[in-house]
């Protein structure tokens, strides 16, 4: 039997919750992961069914510590912001990174990420420069996707396509009991989707369960094994640029903190923090907390 080591973690945890976060598989020894096919790979990432695994391995780009590949339990996927974060937690967890380390540089899919800690369990991720598609026409089919109206829409706001680093089609909502009522229907995702860029929806509204939060969120991606993710930083990225260019929180600064909350429909209370520094947008800054749950080991034929 092959054995590969892992450590479990929860990521985007609030301090509030005894349990929470998405929840991560991270494969850290390098040297055991050289012998895994793409196969492989795939195949522990559905056994473990989290909504992402990752694998380390060497570096190709230069000033990168690791080369990390991201695995939904249906497919491969070029980056992802809780996978990323726990991942650089991991590393410093099993010595992979100095003790002392303050940042490092994680080769993904979509190119080199840093990573900061700003405490060794608070982190935070640089994504690129956010940009924006043309607002979708036919907002019709696509709430139709996750089982609301367009009277549940906020028309007020486009319904768009943002990317960090990966699109997410950002949809307003009018109200938090409106956003707490939507069901994806995976079926439809294939049907109403299938000329867009991508199939991942990102629902949400300025009404939060906490006074402290600053919009209450779901991500929806059933194409990707992922009928609803309890934090997606990948996706915090570009709704924190939503929320900026659109101007959309009140008695809000550009260059402050916004608090997004996600998870609570599953019972997986999330908390993410999107912070773009200026108006240039050239960097957009997502952190969060991650917590040690579990190790162990897999075992191969």
């Amino acid at each position: 039997m092959r054995k590969f080591p892992y450590v479990q973690t929860s990521v985007f945890v609030d301090d509030r919750q005894s349990f929470g976060g998405n929840q991560l598989a991270s494969y850290w020894d390098k040297g055991a992961n050289a012998s895994l096919t793409q196969e492989e790979m795939q195949g522990m990432s559905l056994e473990m069914n989290f909504s992402e695994s990752t694998f380390l391995s060497e570096p190709t780009t230069k000033g990168c510590v690791a080369k990390v590949r991201i695995f939904t339990p249906a497919a491969e996927i070029p980056f992802a912001g809780h996978p990323t974060l726990g991942t650089a937690f991991v590393m410093k967890h099993k010595r992979v990174l100095g003790q002392d380390a303050s940042n490092t540089l994680l080769q993904l899919g979509i190119g080199p990420i840093r990573v900061d800690f700003l405490t060794d369990n608070n982190l935070r991720m640089i994504q690129p420069s956010p940009s924006f598609e043309k607002p979708i026409g036919d907002v019709e089919k696509v709430v139709e996707t996750i089982g609301l109206t367009v009277n549940d829409v906020d028309m007020d706001n486009p319904v768009q396509f943002v990317s960090t680093g990966s699109p997410y089609l950002i949809v307003p909502i009018k109200s938090l009991s409106a956003l707490k009522r939507a069901a994806p229907i995976p079926s439809l995702f294939k049907t109403n989707l299938s000329d867009l860029t991508t199939q991942e929806i990102v629902i949400f509204t300025t009404e939060t369960s906490h006074s402290d939060s600053h919009v209450h969120a779901r991500m929806f991606a059933p194409e990707f094994g992922v009928v609803e993710d309890p934090a997606t930083g990948s996706a915090a990225g570009p709704l924190g640029a939503y929320l900026e260019k659109y101007k959309i929180l009140r008695d809000h600064q550009l260059g402050d903190s916004i608090n997004i909350e996600q998870g609570y429909e599953m019972e997986r209370p999330s908390k993410l923090i999107v912070r773009i520094p200026d108006e240039s947008m050239s960097e957009v800054q997502v952190s969060g907390k991650v917590r040690l749950i579990a190790e162990g080991t897999f075992y191969l034929p």
